[in-house]
């Protein structure tokens, strides 16, 4: 059994948003995934579809007008509906958002560059401006949910959204928030893809999310951590080789590979979002789901998800994982999970 302190940093809600699926790890886990969407000459990477707003109808305007905050604003509302948060519940203040989106801002600036183009500066809507800054999507979502701590974009490749929630770990271990929403996402366009240049790979949108806060607020509303979090190292601290405490599996999403999710409900290269993802596929380890993250055949990694139960490592009674992301393990994650029967 996990053995949780009233200081441990528990994960305690996972929403994501993908072109096959979108809901709570829980929902992805057991639920059935979406239609496909295909990717075509049009849109050659796997996109979320602008219908999926429908199902969003509490969403504020704002993040309407912007694929990529509304995809991880819906991320997040599935993962704050699944630690039990009202919204009304936290101290704006005492809340924080960590964001890694590894192509931050590009995606607005090409489409402000076409309409101004296309319209003339003249008739350029001034709303679009905001949308060529790099942290828009994370202070829109913290216009949107009142969230007015600490608040960072980080840009790093496909290790951007596993840096966020190491992040939120030291924001929540320096006492700077209660509660950190933190994650990763990725919006596409033709234009951003024709220019990645890579034979033979197809990119993804998606989005992942999660609630972090210590173990007493969780314990407080009677919520289950997903996952609790022993040990986050950045930059030169986790340089080199990872450690492999207890022989514990290592999951990787690496520079080359992108870190693709295999897997119906996630597909292609998907970038800063990758690697939260990778912590998602170290949680559904743990309730016995496969969650693969890279090509099986491919020796230089092992896939936390594809592997059963049983052959995680048990420390003082609960499962461990590492997760890593870039592929010079900039930045590590260490994991008790809890086992699920």
């Amino acid at each position: 059994m996990t053995v949780y302190t009233d200081d441990s940093i528990v994960l305690t809600g996972c929403g994501w948003v993908t072109a096959f699926a979108a809901g709570s790890i829980a929902d992805v886990l057991t639920g059935a995934p979406a239609a496909r969407f295909a990717p075509s000459p049009e849109a050659p990477y796997w996109a979320v579809p602008d219908e999926r707003l429908d199902d969003y109808p509490d969403l504020a305007r704002e993040l309407k007008r912007d694929k990529g905050a509304w995809l991880t604003a819906a991320a997040l509302e599935h993962a704050r509906r699944q630690a039990s948060l009202e919204p009304g519940s936290l101290e704006p203040e005492r809340v924080g958002m960590v964001l890694g989106c590894a192509l931050a801002g590009q995606l607005g600036m090409i489409e402000f560059a076409n309409e101004v183009r296309q319209q003339s500066p003249r008739f350029v809507s001034p709303i679009h401006f905001p949308q060529t800054v790099g942290n828009y999507i994370a202070g829109a979502l913290a216009r949107a949910y009142l969230i007015r701590g600490p608040n960072a974009t980080l840009s790093c490749g496909s290790a951007s959204g596993l840096d966020a929630i190491v992040e939120g770990a030291s924001l929540l271990a320096g006492g700077a928030a209660d509660v950190v929403f933190a994650g990763g996402t990725e919006t596409l366009s033709k234009e951003l893809t024709l220019g990645f240049a890579e034979p033979d790979a197809t990119f993804s949108e998606g989005a992942c999310f999660f609630v972090m806060e210590k173990y007493d607020r969780a314990a407080a509303r009677g919520v289950t951590p997903l996952a609790v979090v022993t040990r986050p190292q950045q930059g030169q601290a986790a340089g080199g080789a990872p450690p492999n405490p207890a022989g514990a599996v290592v999951s990787v999403a690496g520079l080359r590979l992108g870190g693709a999710i295999l897997i119906e409900h996630w597909t292609g290269r998907c970038f800063a979002a990758a690697g939260a993802a990778a912590v998602a596929a170290a949680i559904g380890a743990a309730a016995g789901r496969e969650l693969p993250l890279v090509d099986p055949s491919d020796s230089t990694a092992v896939a936390v998800g594809a592997l059963p139960v049983d052959a995680l490592p048990v420390t003082d009674g609960a499962l461990r994982a590492v997760v890593v992301a870039d592929a010079d393990h900039r930045c590590l994650l260490e994991l008790a999970l809890p086992r699920v029967s």
